[in-house]
């Protein structure tokens, strides 16, 4: 991760947002709720190095806008113009989702859209039934354990091959986990162990966690529930402020009222994304790069 010298700020940039946020005075039942709002960033970025890929994993950008939008729900809803899909073109480039079976989803939907400058970008290292813990124990039922080129391995060590691929390049890794790390009390620790590990392997890289989404309306059963998933959304939010990690808040963004995942974007009546769940992604990913880069003084 790479942090760029304050010396390089400018004093004052009010950043008009194309960025909307989510009210935190509730749960939406459509996305027609969340309102516009301005980032007022005492400081932007101005070093002439930086990059829309450099910009990903800057722990000063991270710094600004984490502490901009505290909520980190980000949702970009216009056609992005030509300008902005070559900026998000650069920013994806090499990404990568390691995660579980609502990771895998947006892998599936990434390969479906290969021509698509955000998700034309990502490879996968995701697979149902996979969890922090059994990254670590692949002994757990039904383990998950991603395979890259035919075999599986330690997630780490297909990460390490994958990065290869692009020697120079740094690897954006993004995260999705929630649902089966449920009955363990240690994930949020285990969770940033994964992170560093893969980080240990793939030294050129940086983290960008996605918030897990929540149960379906009446599928609550403990310990696995909404509450319960966003207890753990809020322990990364926490752990990605501090390390200066990236957060995205996707699971408020596919909430209903009530705090449970909106059946408009569920295609099992459980807990798994449809096509629009996954648009929702795209939208909020595409707001927090954005954003990201309007900080680094990139947009």
């Amino acid at each position: 991760m790479k942090n760029f010298s304050r010396k390089y700020f400018a004093s004052i940039l009010l950043l008009t947002g194309v960025i909307t946020i989510q009210s935190l005075t509730g749960f939406s039942n459509n996305i027609n709720s969340s309102f516009s709002i301005k980032y007022d960033i005492s400081d932007a970025i101005v070093h002439s190095d930086i990059t829309p890929s450099s910009a990903v994993g800057d722990t000063t950008v991270s710094s600004l806008v984490s502490g901009s939008n505290p909520s980190a729900v980000y949702y970009y809803d216009e056609i992005p113009t030509l300008a902005q899909n070559d900026l998000l073109y650069q920013y994806f480039k090499n990404s990568v989702i390691v995660g579980d079976s609502i990771g895998a989803g947006w892998g599936i939907q990434c390969i479906k859209n290969s021509t698509d400058p955000v998700m034309g970008n990502f490879q996968s290292l995701a697979f149902p039934g996979f969890c922090v813990h059994s990254a670590f124990d692949a002994s757990i039922e039904d383990a998950g354990t991603p395979m890259y080129k035919g075999a599986k391995r330690p997630v780490w060590e297909s990460l390490q091959l994958m990065a290869a691929e692009h020697p120079g390049e740094t690897t954006h890794i993004y995260l999705h986990f929630g649902y089966k790390d449920q009955q363990w009390k240690d994930t949020p620790e285990l969770y940033v162990q994964l992170i560093q590990t893969l980080q240990q392997y793939v030294p050129d890289s940086d983290i960008t966690i996605i918030g897990a989404s929540y149960m379906y309306p009446g599928k609550n059963g403990e310990p696995y529930t909404s509450a319960n998933i966003k207890t753990l959304d809020l322990a990364m939010q926490n752990y990605a402020n501090a390390y200066g990690w990236g957060f995205v808040n996707v699971g408020d963004l596919l909430a209903d009222q009530n705090g449970d995942l909106n059946p408009a974007y569920c295609s099992d009546k459980f807990m798994h994304l449809n096509a629009s769940g996954y648009d929702i992604w795209k939208k909020a990913l595409i707001g927090y790069a954005l954003a990201r880069m309007t900080a680094a003084g990139i947009i």
